[in-house]
């Protein structure tokens, strides 16, 4: 704030001093007076621009964008102000926005790296999974060895049901860092997709052996051997899910499913009752709720659940 103050004292000054001698009517900038009115711009610019920062960090996004707009309309060439607004629209979810944004960037600064980066977010989050796989081609040109682009390349080619470069984006992944998890677990997915299961599951083995309590390759196991007839090995895998996070209202759905199957009514309310709890929204649950009481002969509890699942479907067709 001092350096802005100096800046509008000298240019009042300079102003005046014009005024005095009747140079003019108004007062006409020399080359010099121009120069600090630019600089008295870009100092508004800059104050703009870090206050939209602060309203980033505590997330108060609409404030952040509002003020980045400001600062690019005294500074239209801003890269990192145009970066930052692409960020902060993001997080509103304005894909659109953050899209048109960072293709800006990439146009000021044409090897940002983060840019491109979160362009393909912007895409990927859109649900334009080709677009997001072809920038994040264009990230890992930039830098061969970025890990988190090959890991949302792999994402976005199996979203777009390009199965074998899902694979190749993969495996590609666990090159970079063949200790994370994660990386083998997507690998396994990629396979299953593609109905390659033994491939699948020698993917998942690898991601258990690094960490036995990976949540989401667990449960990847469990829906494996479900889908080939494993009735012992699914319910082990789901349970093994559960006791990781008990919350995991996919995997308690999916437990309670094979409760009833398997006529272990007991064990499929307590399942789908903690499904329920941790989604709401999944109206199947309450439907199953009802025929697992009904088979044990509760009908009034039964109808209770067949009652809330006939809401919950009407709620959801309107």
């Amino acid at each position: 704030m001092v350096n802005t103050k100096v800046v509008i004292t000298a240019t009042t000054v300079v102003c005046s001093f014009i005024s005095t001698l009747a140079l003019s009517p108004t007062c006409s900038f020399s080359e010099e007076t121009q120069g600090l009115g630019m600089l008295f711009n870009t100092d508004i610019a800059h104050e703009q621009y870090k206050q939209g920062m602060n309203y980033a960090k505590y997330e108060l996004f609409d404030e952040a964008i509002e003020m980045f707009k400001k600062s690019l309309a005294v500074d239209p060439s801003n890269a990192d102000v145009y970066y930052n607004l692409g960020l902060a629209y993001g997080q509103k979810g304005m894909y659109d926005n953050a899209i048109s944004t960072f293709q800006k960037v990439t146009e000021l600064q044409p090897d940002k790296i983060d840019a491109y980066y979160h362009l393909g977010t912007s895409y990927f989050d859109k649900g334009d999974f080709q677009r997001a796989a072809e920038t994040f081609k264009r990230v890992i040109q930039l830098d061969s060895e970025h890990k988190s682009a090959y890991s949302l390349l792999g994402v976005a080619y199996l979203k777009d049901g390009r199965y074998d470069d899902s694979i190749r984006a993969f495996q590609k992944r666990i090159e970079l860092d063949p200790d994370l998890p994660m990386a083998h677990s997507n690998l396994g997915i990629a396979y299953s997709t593609k109905g390659m299961d033994k491939e699948a599951l020698i993917a998942y083995k690898k991601a258990l052996d690094i960490n036995p309590n990976h949540e989401i390759t667990l449960y990847n196991v469990g829906l494996l051997h479900d889908k080939a007839g494993n009735v012992d090995e699914a319910i082990r895998y789901l349970s093994m899910t559960v006791e990781v996070n008990a919350g995991n209202a996919d995997a308690q759905y999916q437990l309670g499913k094979i409760y009833m199957k398997e006529k272990r009514y007991d064990d499929a309310i307590n399942a789908l009752q903690m499904a329920t709890m941790g989604n709401p929204d999944n109206i199947e649950a309450y439907q199953d709720l009802g025929n697992a009481y009904k088979a044990k002969g509760m009908r009034e509890k039964a109808d209770t659940y067949f009652s809330l699942y006939e809401k919950q479907l009407r709620a959801k067709r309107r």
